[in-house]
């Protein structure tokens, strides 16, 4: 480790935290199915050789008084997870705001966005939570004390539209991290997004993909209506016409056929999968590491599955090609 990198792992505070005792059950079915404002803002990151990984999200029901919490770090394949849908939210709206917090309390969590769309200047996140040492925890306080801080630093912004309503921004972040008695800097590509819907969340399967490496940069989502989002190869982006992905697996093929005419396939490995419990299902989530047009990337392949079947109705419309 360089001087400047153990200085800074040194730098980090003794970690103390205070939590409350378990969880009940979560509280989320009573917004399942609703049509009302909802807000999510996240960042996700990874090193290019996949050992470390982090994400902070937090999703904000205004009406319903209630904020969504998701955050993981990875380490050498170990993963720690915490996830709570029962934490407070006031009234206010803060997506599309010139500037944004978001916290939710009592929870030690925040995501603090400065400008925003084509002027997003910096997005910090910190958070010190008790994390559950597990690829499928459930809602509530874990026993791994972890932490971490950093700035997330925007270089490029996807033009394509993966969803409506939803900004998505490349970049780098820059972490401290402490967990599993370990201190470590992480430092990887990153993307962040910012998102305002008034229809219901998880309702429809999806298939969602960040991916990077080299000049590359890529958000997909994939859903029963088709695909949404684009690739960026250098200074150039390719809005997506279509995509197919294999369903979840360790092993997926994905192949990308974008509105220039353009054609583009990859092979993705799960480094981690893990869960997330959603109402009464799970969501499916894998950092995972690949090539995709000979091009060695690393991100994420996050899936919600209910019916339709969307990766073979994919398929098959790439068949008939």
């Amino acid at each position: 480790m360089s001087p400047t990198r153990r200085s800074l792992v040194a730098a980090l505070p003794a970690l103390t935290l205070a939590w409350p005792a378990a969880a009940a059950p979560s509280k989320d079915l009573t917004v399942r199915g609703r049509t009302i404002y909802s807000e999510s803002s996240m960042v996700m990151s990874m090193t290019p050789d996949g050992r470390s990984a982090v994400t902070l999200r937090f999703c904000r029901f205004p009406e319903a008084g209630m904020t969504w919490l998701w955050c993981h770090v990875v380490r050498d394949g170990q993963l720690y997870a915490f996830t709570s849908h029962d934490l407070p939210c006031g009234p206010e709206r803060l997506a599309g705001q010139p500037d944004a917090a978001y916290r939710a309390p009592p929870m030690v969590a925040s995501l603090v966005r400065t400008g925003g769309g084509e002027s997003l200047a910096s997005v910090r996140i910190e958070a010190a939570l008790p994390f559950h040492r597990s690829r499928a925890a459930p809602h509530g306080p874990g026993r791994a004390a972890g932490r971490f801080s950093g700035v997330f630093t925007p270089t490029r912004r996807l033009a394509a539209t993966v969803n409506a309503g939803r900004d998505e921004v490349y970049g780098l972040l820059r972490a401290e991290i402490e967990v599993g008695g370990r201190r470590l800097v992480h430092e990887g590509a990153a993307k962040f997004h910012e998102q305002r819907q008034e229809g219901p969340r998880f309702e429809g399967p999806f298939c969602y993909s960040w991916l990077a490496g080299g000049d590359a940069a890529a958000a997909t989502l994939l859903t029963a209506a088709g695909a949404g989002g684009g690739w960026q190869f250098g200074a150039a982006e390719d809005a997506l016409a279509d995509m197919a992905i294999d369903s979840p697996a360790a092993a997926r093929r994905a192949d990308y056929r974008f509105k220039s005419g353009r054609r583009v396939a990859g092979d993705l490995a799960a480094l981690v999968r893990y869960q997330i419990p959603v109402y009464d299902r799970v969501w499916q989530g894998s950092f995972v590491r690949g090539r995709v047009d000979g091009q060695a990337v690393v991100g994420v392949v996050n899936d919600w599955t209910t019916a339709p079947d969307i990766y073979a109705a994919a398929r098959a419309r790439a068949g008939a090609l």
